[in-house]
């Protein structure tokens, strides 16, 4: 062996991490090749752009969608469906049509900002869940390249959803649009071409989060936590956040039924 080039390979430094890529980069990639991507994103979790991204784009979607949509119909609707149900006299359901009245341009301006800070609250939600179930199980990551999944993950889904909802919102008669399940992507939306719509509500409710964009978010999650952690598994990734979703489906299966 020539001991010149022993030595100089034992002196080649490591080879350097790839670049980081961009937000854009990175936005497409989680279309594309997730894993790499969350891979990227563990080794610089940046935060900040996406975050503003998810809160323009959430607030820009309600916003339309309260200027398009007769809100005031829909609750005066969604308050009779109350008082039909019993869970709700006809003098409280008078007094709410009232103080809705008196707050609408106000919940037309401040809603758009609480649906807003509410999704990065549910990414903090879900990363501070897949945070803690990781040290349970002794799986080794860091708290800001798991955030970073969950806001990238929300980010992508929620960009197809919003545009196919505003879509909706443009084409759709304003009498025909359901806000409970306005996008139609799920076993629940099926149920009345079905002629099953008389099932109970938490067995409605239950079938609404059989959702391509619920099912598509829980896969992609699964992926990135297993790319941002240490000798876990996509697999193993996947089943755990689907079997947390379930439980979150349940729990808000049953809170519609009883207040929805």
């Amino acid at each position: 062996m020539n001991p010149e080039m022993s030595y100089a390979s034992q002196n080649e430094p490591p080879a350097s991490a790839p670049p980081a890529q961009g937000f854009f980069g990175r936005l497409m990639g989680v279309y594309f090749s997730p894993a790499e991507t969350f891979q990227d994103v563990g080794r610089s979790p940046g935060v900040l752009i996406p975050i503003i991204a998810l809160v323009v784009l959430t607030a820009v979607g309600t916003f339309v969608a309260f200027s398009k949509l007769p809100f005031d119909q829909m609750m005066n609707q969604r308050t009779e469906e109350m008082v039909q149900d019993g869970r709700m006299t006809q003098e409280q359901a008078d007094q709410q049509r009232e103080q809705m009245k008196k707050i609408a341009p106000i919940m037309k301006i401040a809603t758009p900002f609480i649906a807003a800070i509410t999704m990065v609250i549910i990414t903090l939600i879900v990363a501070g869940i897949a945070k803690l179930i990781s040290m349970v199980m002794g799986v080794e990551n860091s708290f800001m390249p798991v955030w970073s999944v969950a806001i990238y993950t929300t980010l992508a889904v929620s960009i197809i959803s919003t545009l196919i909802f505003l879509i909706l919102v443009f084409v759709k008669p304003a009498d025909e649009f359901d806000m409970n399940n306005p996008l139609g992507s799920n076993l629940g939306a099926l149920l009345p071409a079905l002629g099953m719509g008389g099932l109970p509500k938490f067995v409605t409710a239950l079938l609404s989060y059989v959702d391509i964009f619920y099912i598509w978010k829980v896969i992609l999650l699964g992926i990135g936590f297993s790319a941002v952690s240490k000798k876990l598994k996509s697999s193993t990734a996947i089943t755990i956040t689907a079997i947390v979703a379930v439980f979150f489906a349940l729990g808000g299966a049953a809170w519609t039924s009883m207040f929805g």
